[in-house]
């Protein structure tokens, strides 16, 4: 059996306590995902909680033959989504590189490859725009990039999470995809043209 589905068994018998080890095991995982839709660590924060909080409430309604990990990450994402949508927001895209000057910068940050402090600056830039760009992207096509790409779920997850078929991701992910592309080019021929 799945570690998982042991824990959830234990505290669906009356352990609950070990509902504490299924948090410590999501935990960094819950507020990438969070972070990741709302671009803010404190509200990642208390959105995370909140699902696992419902989540702990509403234990019994999960289906054994799931992925614990999906049923969680799908209420963590529709926590996020209900906030979003009563800030008035779409989903906002985190920065892709690390800066030492951003106060909210999440603790998974990717480490930037470039040794030259030139080129650093020059990829933060970059990443910058394109989070810009991933940013203006309709929302569907948003969740299934952030989803995918940037918190790596499979696309099987990514179509329970947004409720749709695996088909659905994809055409969102290549709709995406070459909007960036286009977005892409477009940077870079202007960097070209500096």
């Amino acid at each position: 059996m799945d570690a998982d589905l042991e824990l959830v068994e234990a505290v669906l018998q009356g352990d609950t306590n070990r509902f504490g080890e299924l948090v410590s095991r999501h935990q960094l995982a819950a507020w990438k995902l969070a972070y990741s839709l709302v671009g803010n660590m404190e509200e990642a924060k208390d959105l995370s909680q909140n699902g696992f909080v419902k989540a702990y409430r509403h234990l019994r309604g999960f289906r054994r033959g799931s992925k614990f990990s999906t049923w969680l990450y799908r209420i963590i994402a529709n926590e996020c989504k209900d906030f979003l949508r009563q800030k008035g927001r779409q989903p906002s895209l985190v920065s892709l590189s690390s800066d030492a000057e951003d106060d909210d910068s999440p603790p998974f940050d990717l480490p930037d490859p470039a040794k030259d402090p030139r080129e650093a600056a020059h990829n933060r830039e970059l990443a910058k725009r394109l989070a810009r760009a991933i940013g203006r992207l309709p929302m569907k096509q948003q969740m299934a990039f952030i989803l995918h790409h940037l918190n790596g779920l499979p696309l099987q997850e990514v179509a329970q999470l947004m409720d749709c078929r695996v088909g659905t991701v994809k055409a969102h992910l290549f709709r995406a995809n070459e909007s960036l592309r286009f977005s892409i080019g477009t940077l870079l021929l202007a960097e070209v043209r500096r």
